[in-house]
């Protein structure tokens, strides 16, 4: 009985993403830049320690945008008008995304530059 409850709770979670994927531009195009991303660096057989690191910061970017996309939704339903301070609340997750998106373009750089100018200059 618990295997079923488990394999129900995995749905509902995959149905979740589903959901904020095909409901957000923004997140369709951050799972494509983190896959590039993440096929870019097994390419260069980064070592393993920076190999996780990018896995970490590419789904913190998805995370955060699937977070955000949630409480951007409960808002809405729960305050269909424009309300100010439900407007700061989505201005807010908005700006904890772009701080995500920035540190993983920051780190990205950091790791793959110095790799991929060996490889054109070797």
């Amino acid at each position: 009985m618990k295997k079923n409850k488990f394999i129900k709770s995995v749905g509902v979670a995959v149905n979740g993403i589903a959901q904020g994927v095909c409901g957000e531009r923004n997140i369709k195009i951050q799972i494509i830049i983190g896959a590039i991303v993440i096929l870019i660096s097994m390419l260069l057989g980064l070592p393993k320690t920076e190999f996780i690191i990018i896995l970490i910061i590419s789904f913190l970017v998805i995370i955060l945008e699937l977070i955000n996309t949630a409480v951007e939704k409960l808002i809405d339903k729960l305050s269909p008008g424009f309300d100010s301070d439900y407007g700061k609340i989505k201005d807010i997750m908005a700006g904890a995304v772009l701080l995500a998106v920035v540190l993983s373009i920051i780190i990205g750089f950091l790791i793959l530059f110095d790799h991929i100018v060996s490889i054109i200059f070797k």
